[in-house]
């Protein structure tokens, strides 16, 4: 019984090495996740830049069109109208100024239409240059915070290294048949090879183990496997404030 306790000890006590490893990878993985957060963050505020860019040239071009089109028929107006103080027919004349009218409502027309593609050009501009400001201070700000995560980093590799010269002293002293399946056990159970077993129930998946399995843990001779997870297990009484 002794012996058996001694083994759990061990594994125990390399089980939280395991998780203390595990939990400095998880902090310098979810330093670097939240970095690739914020760099798609930018990265999408510069591609609906190009995009409006883009956009704004076409509007640039639909805006000078119109521009050529106004001042052409400005230039054909101004014919027409030199031309109506020449004409020698009330006939002639009047489709002449009805030509006139049409002409003006049409320009009318083109100079609205230009005014809408300036401020639509304008807007577009703004919101580019706030995209644009947006990306290059948050750029700014992200390699302050990769500087800060390296660094994060760095020392949590230095503790690791020092953690795994413990782990590596740890697992000489354990059997080594069942290090090898305290590692199956592990590496399937999501670092928790080794659970307690509280008034029958195992700890690890919550389900309740025969009767007869659970007076063998409680004796204490011999490593047991909970028949669900497969987990290795050791009894762990209730506590008062449980």
């Amino acid at each position: 019984m002794e012996e058996v306790q001694k083994e759990l000890n061990k594994l125990l006590e390399l089980q939280d090495i395991d998780l203390r490893i595990r939990a400095l990878d998880e902090q310098s993985t979810d330093g670097y996740a939240k970095l690739d957060v914020d760099q798609e963050g930018i990265d999408a505020c510069i591609v609906e830049a190009e995009d409006l860019k883009e956009r704004l040239e076409v509007v640039g071009k639909e805006k000078r069109d119109v521009e050529i089109e106004l001042e052409d028929e400005t230039t054909r107006l101004k014919d027409r109208q030199t031309k109506l103080m020449n004409v020698q027919t009330n006939r002639e004349y009047q489709s002449l100024l009805k030509e006139i009218e049409h002409t003006k409502g049409d320009n009318k027309r083109r100079a609205e239409e230009i005014e809408r593609y300036a401020e639509i050009a304008a807007a577009m501009e703004e919101k580019i240059n706030n995209l644009e400001t947006e990306a290059k201070e948050s750029g700014e700000a992200l390699a302050t915070e990769r500087a800060e995560v390296d660094k994060l980093t760095t020392d949590l590799e230095k503790k690791k290294t020092k953690i795994a010269k413990t782990r590596g002293a740890k697992i000489k002293k354990i059997n080594a048949s069942i290090y090898k399946r305290y590692e199956q056990l592990r590496e399937r159970r999501n670092g928790i090879a080794i659970v307690a077993v509280t008034d029958g129930v195992c700890q690890g998946c919550f389900m309740t183990i025969p009767p007869q399995q659970f007076n063998e843990v409680l004796r204490g001779d011999q490593l047991h496997t909970c028949p669900t997870c497969q987990r290795m297990m050791f009894h762990q009484a209730v506590s008062e404030e449980d």
